[in-house]
């Protein structure tokens, strides 16, 4: 049974069930104040007829008459035919005894429904007991009337009832119908649907609630779904970069097996094994710490610059002295904020990227200083530049905007990726600017009060 079936049936009988009892209620209240009024009015009757009679024999005793039983029955008889055309029965009795009327008249009185009441007469005539009966089958019949009238209303006014309360009730669900046929939707797999209703009622601020979750959840999904193919593409990528040198390290490592090959053959062949081992060793590591990145808050801390820019000299010197280009740095402030291995890291994969983009002869600038409030720290070359596509891509994971030369100097394509969440984990924004053959410059801005930097 749907909800507005019940919702429907619970109050038409509700109602209905409310309705009989209070006009029974009514009706039984009606009847009760009837049958005093009329009770009332009998007892008045009554007690004016007592008086009437008393009256009368008092005047037949003054004029010397003896009350014999016949002169009794005379008098009962002329006030009885007098009151009966009013529906009034009237009985005399002596002693206990009835004298008027007869047994017949009794009985066709009896076979009708009456007020019946029996008071004596005023002394000296406390012997004498009147009876007052009184025909009241026209107030019975105006009960039956009522009745007959509320089971007709009973009988109009269900259908009625029933016909608005489907339409009312049919009108007030028909938000949870929208509800459940987005929710169905949703279900299916289109979490772009949403609740048309702009109600102010409950209903609305369900609905309103309704498509907030919604949204919530198709970004959620949108994301689980981006993750899902970043997930996928890096896994197909490092599949690809370890095909081929470990292809390659296979075949060199059967020929080291091999007893046929002389001394300069081992030697090529353990070189090439030892490079791409360090090749394998340094994409397993950058992989590690993306993965740290992604999973561990990082404290931050002040961070002296000339010690950052010194650690960084040394890592890097022998690299760019062998391709024969000059590293120069340059600092206007003393201080930023950040995690000095970190930023170290950054640095330092910014400067692999452009000794492999640099000719040699060439020079590349490391760079610090303060704009508007933010610690800046910069990686200027002059080399063989991205075009606006390359620099668009250039911080996915495995892009390399030159697979020939990347390969040359074992580049998996993870820098650029790792830089971009190193900046993430600190809060803070890289920009790339890149000109084709003439240069590329990334900046990472160090959020932080103008305070919190120091120029030296």
């Amino acid at each position: 049974m749907r909800f507005w079936h019940k919702i429907l049936l619970a109050v038409l009988v509700l109602f209905i069930a409310a309705l009989d009892v209070s006009v029974i209620m009514v009706m039984k209240k009606s009847w009760q104040l009837n049958m005093d009024s009329e009770t009332r009015r009998a007892e008045s009757e009554q007690l004016l007829i007592a008086n009437n009679i008393y009256e009368n024999l008092d005047s037949i005793r003054a004029r010397g008459n003896t009350l014999t039983p016949v002169l009794l029955v005379s008098v009962a008889e002329s006030y009885d035919e007098y009151y009966h055309r009013q529906g009034i029965g009237l009985e005399l009795r002596e002693n206990g005894r009835l004298i008027y009327p007869n047994a017949e008249g009794q009985a066709e009185v009896q076979d009708k429904p009456i007020i019946r009441l029996s008071m004596p007469l005023p002394a000296p005539y406390q012997h004498l007991e009147l009876s007052y009966k009184r025909d009241i089958s026209g107030l019975y019949a105006q009960q039956q009337e009522l009745n007959r009238f509320f089971v007709m209303i009973n009988w109009i006014a269900g259908p009625v009832l029933a016909l608005l309360l489907y339409l009312l009730i049919r009108q007030l669900t028909k938000p949870l119908k929208l509800l459940s046929e987005t929710t169905k939707t949703i279900a299916e797999g289109d979490y772009s649907q949403r609740v048309e209703l702009h109600s102010r009622d409950e209903f609305g601020e369900l609905a309103f609630n309704f498509n907030a979750m919604a949204s919530v959840v198709e970004q959620r999904m949108t994301d689980l779904s981006e993750m899902a193919e970043e997930k996928q593409r890096m896994v197909d990528n490092l599949a690809h970069e370890l095909r081929t040198p470990l292809t390659s390290m296979q075949g060199f490592a059967e020929l080291l097996t091999s007893a046929n090959i002389d001394q300069e053959d081992q030697i090529k062949a353990g070189r090439y094994i030892w490079s791409e081992t360090v090749r394998l060793k340094n994409l397993a590591f950058k992989l590690l710490d993306l993965s740290v990145l992604r999973h561990q808050p990082l404290v931050q801390s002040e961070v002296e610059v000339a010690g950052l820019f010194r650690e960084v000299m040394q890592t890097e010197q022998q690299k760019v002295t062998a391709h024969g280009i000059q590293l120069l740095t340059d600092s206007s402030i003393r201080t930023v904020r950040g995690d000095a291995d970190l930023l170290a890291s950054f640095l330092v994969n910014l400067i692999d990227n452009a000794v492999h983009a640099s000719e040699p002869g060439s020079t590349i600038r490391l760079l610090a200083y303060e704009q508007k409030g933010e610690g800046v720290l910069e990686v200027r070359d002059s080399g063989a530049g991205m075009t606006p596509e390359q620099s668009k891509r250039a911080f996915e994971p495995f892009y390399r905007g030159d697979p020939a030369r990347s390969r040359v100097y074992g580049n998996a394509g993870l820098g650029l990726s790792l830089c971009r969440q190193i900046a993430e984990a600190h809060g803070a924004r890289v920009e790339l600017t890149s000109i084709h053959v003439q240069g590329t410059s990334i900046r990472i801005f160090l959020k932080g009060s103008s305070g919190d930097f120091t120029t030296p």
